[in-house]
């Protein structure tokens, strides 16, 4: 299983998203569902035991719920494809939820992949021959801001293969931990018959 942590958007903000979806043509827009912010990878996860450990971790994580806003939309270029994204702020409470979350994992015996995440929305997929028209279409919506959302959860991510361009697909909830932690059974673990293992 390719696995990571990403947060999910609120309705309200997929529904303001989506005045962005096909306004610019020759590109592969990304379904509502499948634009998240993404935290941090967790690379292939097989054994039961590394499910176990992932899902005690995160059950047990402790931090704060804070708010932040999408705004201003890029453009960002890749070797394969490249990407039209949405940028987030304030952006240090995510930053500093990254590093909990790194250092967190690492401590419980998780080896995580090396490459940093860039806590962005990509909203778009386009071959790196852009449209004539991009930089318009960027000018024209460089002052877009979203409402505001409460991150108050931790979604755990599979990433499954598509020759339609990534698909993911949500397995767990994990909610914000304040306080103590309280005991937690995933549903992931519950039986060992649902496929995932």
């Amino acid at each position: 299983m390719n696995l990571s942590l990403a947060l999910t958007l609120s309705p309200t903000i997929q529904a303001e998203l989506g005045l962005l979806r096909g306004s610019l043509d020759d590109v592969r827009w990304s379904p509502a569902e499948q634009c998240l912010i993404p935290l941090q990878p967790l690379g292939h996860l097989n054994s039961r035991h590394e499910m176990e450990e992932l899902d005690m971790t995160l059950s047990h994580l402790r931090w704060e719920p804070f708010s932040l806003a999408l705004h201003q939309v890029g453009h960002q270029m890749g070797e394969m494809e490249d990407r039209l994204t949405v940028s987030l702020t304030p952006q240090a409470p995510l930053l500093a939820l990254q590093k909990r979350l790194a250092s967190t994992l690492r401590r419980a015996g998780l080896s995580l992949p090396r490459r940093a995440v860039v806590p962005e929305v990509t909203i778009a997929w386009l071959e790196p021959a852009s449209p004539t028209d991009l930089i318009p279409w960027i000018q024209r919506h460089n002052l877009f801001h979203s409402s505001e959302m409460t991150v108050d959860h931790i979604s755990l991510v599979e990433h499954l293969p598509s020759g339609t361009g990534p698909h993911l697909q949500i397995l767990e909830a994990y909610p914000a931990q304040p306080g103590l932690a309280l005991p937690h059974v995933s549903p992931l673990l519950a039986d060992e018959e649902n496929g995932f293992f």
